[in-house]
């Protein structure tokens, strides 16, 4: 469709449909957009002066202590600077002006709002991006403003459910908080829930104080719901404690639960970045329902980690029997561990990274642990920060790279945590394998050579295999490339590697990604190849059985799901050869994973409390 609009009518629908002259008054739209596909962020109600006119009255009362000796409404800015692109305009800048002189002037007289000058609004985040790399190296000066809205905490309390103000809004990165003229109840040992609340425009509560929660200016945020575990009893109790906050440099808020009579303490994290960032997703605290250990206990199994990776006299503690010195300890088998005992093995791991180097023994240990630790890469408060420190071990690579051991660990490694990796992360984890593996597949070479320009033993291709197939921020036509190679050359064989192809070609090419995009799934017609190949040359087993399942997992969805008659084939195949009964209902009508399926189509069992879809 094409339609001429002159200079007129184009300055008409931008200023009336997106500046209209509004009330101060008046509120944005509550109206739900049409526009939800994928989830995009539209906003209700187009006209950006309602929202100005929402945001200046909703900070009268935080505005009201500078407007005192004055009659002005608090509400009215004295200053203003136009960032980003659109306010090249000045059709837009002069609307905007014209709407706040109309807003705050008086009978009285006409008010002007100062105006600074900015040449190149739309340069207004790229140039405070780079002056801040420079203060980050010590030049400039650094302009800091602290938590930019107010946290508060639910407690119940005679007169109900209140909110207790934790973090006030100023707090600055590092600083601390200390509640301890306040003693509360804390139950343990069974499931509790810690409702959090934020607020922008009560940004003048102080720490400790108790409010009632009024929906209009305290906004719920997804609470943590978990158990704090405490020794091996398993009985319910309840402890007095004192409360103390801490915001870190990483974007969390650190809140310690102190035994007031006692020497136990637990420490509750919480990402406060996503209420105030729009590129991190909102953190619902999934990993952190598994629970929270108390710290004494936490502290004894970081320190059975350093004596293993940190030598005293040249000597450390047996890096093979780390990981049951760890069972004991935590009072819990490995695959119990909640994620917050895991990422807090991480940290320590982080720390004594340099004694990986101590033997191929060590660096095994550390790498098997490390990934094991921070698996699946997401779902835990700020895994994005703790997988970009891990990344800077890539460029370090394997310490002991003759060992054919620790290289299988780096790839597993690298697998555990490949949910959490960029784009262009993965992107650079990729290319140099592919490339060994267009050369180490290539038909016109000589056996010899092919052998001679292979990097890899047996075991550790295969761990590369289950690498790259976890990888699925990649492009489909590099999947479909991965997978051609794999039906081709290892799907038809019978030993460990073929298994790891197989299990590689379901991810691969499956219907429901476990964490990537849609956009880049391979092909139905390409899947289809992979699934006849499978059911007319592959030996049937539960690998077989669980790639088909991937690969024809319904959805409803016409642009993924395969065409109805080879599902019924490969529905036939599967009764035929004694498939799990759940896989043969995904195929058929589609559904979510159990625990178990979540933990085959991972690799391995996830983290309690960790889910994929």
């Amino acid at each position: 469709m094409k339609a001429e609009l002159t200079l007129d009518e184009a300055l008409e629908v931008l200023l009336e449909g997106f500046f209209p002259l509004v009330d101060l008054s008046d509120k944005p739209l509550a109206r739900q957009s049409g526009f939800q596909e994928f989830g995009l962020p539209y906003a209700a109600d187009p006209a950006v002066t309602r929202y100005l006119a929402s945001f200046l009255t909703s900070h009268r009362r935080s505005a009201a202590q500078f407007t005192k000796e004055t009659e002005a409404d608090p509400a009215r800015p004295d200053i203003i600077l136009f960032n980003g692109g659109v306010f090249s305009s000045p059709a837009i800048r002069g609307r905007i002006l014209d709407v706040l002189r109309k807003w705050f002037s008086s009978a009285q007289g006409s008010w002007e709002p100062v105006v600074i000058k900015n040449e190149k609004p739309e340069l207004a985040v790229s140039r405070g991006a780079a002056y801040f790399g420079v203060v980050r190296r010590g030049a400039g000066v650094r302009i800091v403003a602290g938590l930019a809205r107010t946290y508060y905490i639910g407690v119940e309390s005679p007169e109900g459910l209140q909110a207790l103000c934790l973090a006030p809004a100023g707090l600055q990165e590092g600083q601390s908080v200390d509640l301890s003229g306040r003693v509360f109840n804390l139950r343990i040992r069974q499931p509790v829930a810690f409702p959090l609340y934020v607020s922008s425009k009560r940004t003048t509560d102080q720490p400790g104080e108790l409010l009632p929660i009024d929906p209009l200016e305290i906004h719920a945020l997804p609470p943590i719901s978990t158990v704090l575990r405490s020794g091996k009893k398993m009985e319910a109790e309840s402890v007095d404690v004192m409360l103390h906050v801490k915001l870190t440099e990483i974007g969390t808020l650190d809140l310690w639960c102190t035994e007031v009579s006692g020497n136990r303490s637990w420490k509750l994290q919480f990402d406060v970045r996503s209420a105030t960032r729009t590129d991190v997703d909102v953190h619902y605290g999934a990993g952190e329902r598994a629970g929270f250990l108390d710290e004494r206990t936490m502290e004894m199994c970081r320190e059975s980690i350093r004596e293993t990776f940190c030598p005293v006299n040249g000597k450390t503690a047996d890096p093979q029997g780390l990981v049951k010195r760890l069972e004991e300890l935590s009072g819990m088998d490995r695959d119990q561990w909640p994620p917050s005992l895991l990422r807090s093995f991480w940290e320590v791991l982080m720390e004594v990274e340099q004694g990986r180097a101590v033997d191929p023994l060590h660096e095994a240990r550390w790498l098997n642990l490390t990934g094991f630790s921070l698996r699946p890469g997401y779902g835990y408060a700020v895994d994005d920060w703790r997988v970009k420190q891990t990344w800077m071990l890539q460029q370090k690579g394997v310490i002991n790279g003759r060992n054919q051991a620790c290289r299988a660990e780096w790839w597993i490694f690298w697998r555990r945590i490949a949910g959490g990796l960029t784009s262009g992360q993965q992107k650079a984890l990729v290319q140099p394998l592919i490339a060994s593996l267009r050369s180490y597949y290539r038909k016109e070479e000589s056996r010899k050579k092919a052998k001679s320009e292979s990097k890899f033993g047996q075991h550790e291709l295969a761990e590369i295999w289950r690498l790259l197939a976890s990888l699925e921020h990649i492009s489909a036509s590099l999947k479909e490339e991965l997978g051609d190679i794999a039906e081709k050359k290892l799907s038809h064989r019978n030993d460990s590697l073929s298994e790891a192809g197989i299990w590689a070609l379901g991810r691969l090419g499956a219907r429901v990604p476990v964490y990537g995009p849609l956009n880049e799934l391979v092909s139905q017609e390409t899947v289809s190849e992979w699934i006849s190949s499978l059911i007319k040359s592959s030996q049937p087993n539960l690998t077989v059985h669980l790639a088909l399942m991937q690969l024809c997992r319904r959805t409803d969805d016409r642009y993924r799901d395969i065409d109805a008659n080879l599902r019924a084939d490969v529905v036939k195949f599967m009764r035929n050869y004694n498939a799990p009964e759940h896989f043969i209902e995904l195929v058929e009508n589609g559904g979510g994973l159990d625990e178990e399926e979540q933990s085959r189509v991972f690799g391995e069992s996830l983290p309690s409390g960790l889910r994929i879809a």
